[in-house]
C-alpha cells in the first residue's frame, strides 16, 4: 500500500530531581520556549476548558513560571528545538528518508519531562515505512548503520537535555546505542501516527478493510488484504471495540497501549494541524503526562523506605489540580480522550494507586495509633506509680509506725489484695460468658 504522508511523534519520558536547572541549561543550549500565543490561546479555550489549556500550554497571565515548591512547574512548560533535516534509515533491503521537523521537550508538575519528536515520511511503501518507525522507536538497540543519523539528529539533543541533571556518559561514537533511560514508560517510544493514503477509506474498500488496516497500523504488523491477518478472533474484537473510534467514513482512529494511530484519506494541510496541535499537542500528551504520574507514584509506593503521607498528599494535589475527566465541549475531543485513558490503561492505574494508598495509609495509622498507645500506656504506668508513691508516702506520714518502712509495706499488701480481687472478678465473669 503507498502512503501519501505520515505524520508521527515518537514519544517518552523521564523524571528529573531538579527542574529549574533542566529549564535553565535548555535556554543555554539552543532551546527555545514554546508557549502557546495569545491568538490561539484565546481560539482554543472555544473548545477546550480555559483551565486545560492554561495547564497543558503553561504560562501565568503575569509571564512568570509558577511553580509548586521544587516538584516542577505548575502546567506543562514547553521547549522546542527546531531540526529540519531528512535522514536516512536503513532497512535490510535498502533505506527510507525521514524529515525529522522539531523535538518538543515538556517539562511538567512532579519532575516529569516529557519528549516528542516530529517526524514525516512522504509517498512511500507502507512495508518501508513500518519497519522504519519499529526501527526509530526501539530504545535499547540503536544499530548506528540503520539509526545513527536519527539518533544524532533526534535523540541526541534529549539525551544531552537528561544528562544536564544527572551524571551520565555522553553517547558512545561506535557500537549499539542503549538509550533506556529516555523512556521510563517502557522498552521504546509511543507513537502517535496520522497515516494518510488513497483508497482505504470506508467508501472506497468498505468498513472490514477499513478496521483491518487500521489495526495492522495500530500495530505496525504486515498489511494483507487477501488473508485474515487479525490473529485471534476474541483479541481482536475487544482491542476494535475499545480502541477504536469510527465517527465519520473518511478517517478513524485506534488507540493502543503503546500507539495512537489515525488512518484517513489525503487531508487539507488545515485539517493536519489541527489534529497535530489539537489531538496530540493537547489530548495525547496530557494522557502521556498522567500515565507518566501514575508508573512513577504506583513505584515510589512500593519502595521499602517511602514517605507514605508526603506521596499521599502529592497524589491529593495531582488530583485535586492536574486530573481533568472533561476538558472538551464538543464530543469528538472527548471520544479521542477517553479511547486514550482506556489504551493507556489510565483508570485502571488510577484506582489500583488509590487503592495502595488506602491500604499504606490504613497501616502506617495503624502503626501510628498502636505507637501512640504504647506510649500513653507507659505514661499511665509512670502515673499510677507516682500516685501509690505519693499515697503510701501519705499513710507512712499519718500514721506513727515502730518501722519506717510499715506504711508502705502495707500499702503494697492492699495493693496487692485489690489486683487479686479483680482478677477473680474478671475471671469469674469470663467464665460466666464462657
Amino acid at each position: 500500500m503507498k502512503i501519501l504522508q505520515n505524520t508521527s511523534y515518537l514519544c517518552g519520558h523521564f523524571t528529573t530531581p531538579r527542574w529549574r536547572q533542566l529549564a535553565e541549561g535548555l535556554e543555554c543550549s539552543g532551546w527555545q520556549t514554546a508557549p502557546m500565543d495569545a491568538v490561539q490561546r484565546v481560539e482554543a479555550k472555544n473548545y477546550y476548558y480555559g483551565e486545560f489549556v492554561d495547564f497543558v500550554h503553561h504560562i501565568a497571565a503575569d509571564g512568570k513560571v509558577h511553580h509548586k515548591k521544587d516538584s516542577g512547574p505548575d502546567g506543562i512548560l514547553r521547549y522546542r528545538l527546531p531540526v529540519e533535516t531528512t535522514v536516512a534509515v536503513g532497512l535490510p533491503d535498502g533505506s527510507v528518508n525521514v524529515t525529522v521537523r522539531d523535538v518538543q521537550l515538556c517539562l511538567a508538575p512532579f519532575g516529569i519531562v516529557l519528549f516528542a519528536v516530529a517526524i514525516e515520511m512522504h509517498d512511500v511503501d507502507y512495508a518501508d515505512m513500518s519497519r522504519a518507525l519499529l526501527t526509530m522507536r526501539d530504545l535499547c538497540r540503536y544499530d548506528r548503520t540503520t539509526a545513527g543519523a536519527f539518533v544524532v539528529a533526534a535523540l541526541a539533543p534529549v539525551y544531552d537535555a537528561y544528562r544536564l541533571t544527572r551524571t551520565a556518559s555522553p553517547l558512545p561514537d561506535d557500537g549499539v546505542l542503549n538509550l533506556h533511560m529516555l523512556a521510563e514508560n517502557g522498552n521504546k517510544l509511543k507513537l502517535f501516527q496520522i497515516v494518510e493514503t488513497d483508497g482505504v477509506s470506508v467508501a472506497a474498500s468498505g468498513p472490514v478493510a477499513f478496521d483491518r488496516a487500521l489495526y495492522n497500523m495500530g500495530c505496525l504488523a504486515p498489511l494483507d488484504f487477501d488473508t485474515d491477518g487479525r490473529g485471534d478472533d476474541a483479541y481482536y474484537s475487544r482491542v476494535m471495540d475499545t480502541g477504536r473510534v469510527a465517527v465519520f467514513d473518511n478517517w478513524r482512529a485506534l488507540a493502543l497501549f503503546d500507539s495512537f494511530t489515525i488512518l484517513s484519506d489525503r487531508l487539507p494541510d488545515f485539517r493536519r494541524n489541527i489534529w497535530t496541535s489539537d489531538y496530540f499537542g493537547l489530548i495525547y500528551l496530557y494522557s502521556l503526562f498522567r500515565q507518566a504520574f501514575l508508573l512513577r507514584y504506583d513505584a515510589l509506593f512500593r519502595a521499602y523506605d517511602c514517605d507514605i503521607k508526603r506521596l499521599e498528599s502529592e497524589i491529593l494535589l495531582f488530583e485535586r489540580r492536574y486530573r481533568y475527566e472533561r476538558f472538551s465541549y464538543n464530543f469528538l475531543p472527548l471520544e479521542l480522550g477517553h479511547a486514550m485513558e482506556r489504551a493507556l490503561e489510565l483508570p485502571d492505574g488510577t484506582d489500583s494507586l488509590h487503592n495502595m494508598v488506602t491500604q499504606a495509609s490504613a497501616v502506617y495509622d495503624k502503626d501510628s495509633d498502636d505507637r501512640m498507645n504504647r506510649a500513653l500506656t507507659l505514661l499511665t504506668i509512670i502515673t499510677i506509680c507516682s500516685t501509690i508513691w505519693d499515697l503510701f508516702s501519705l499513710i507512712d506520714a499519718a500514721f506513727t509506725f515502730p518501722d519506717t518502712h510499715t506504711g508502705f509495706r502495707i500499702g503494697i499488701c492492699i495493693l496487692v489484695l485489690i489486683l487479686l480481687t479483680l482478677y477473680l472478678i474478671f475471671f469469674q465473669t469470663h467464665r460466666r460468658k464462657r
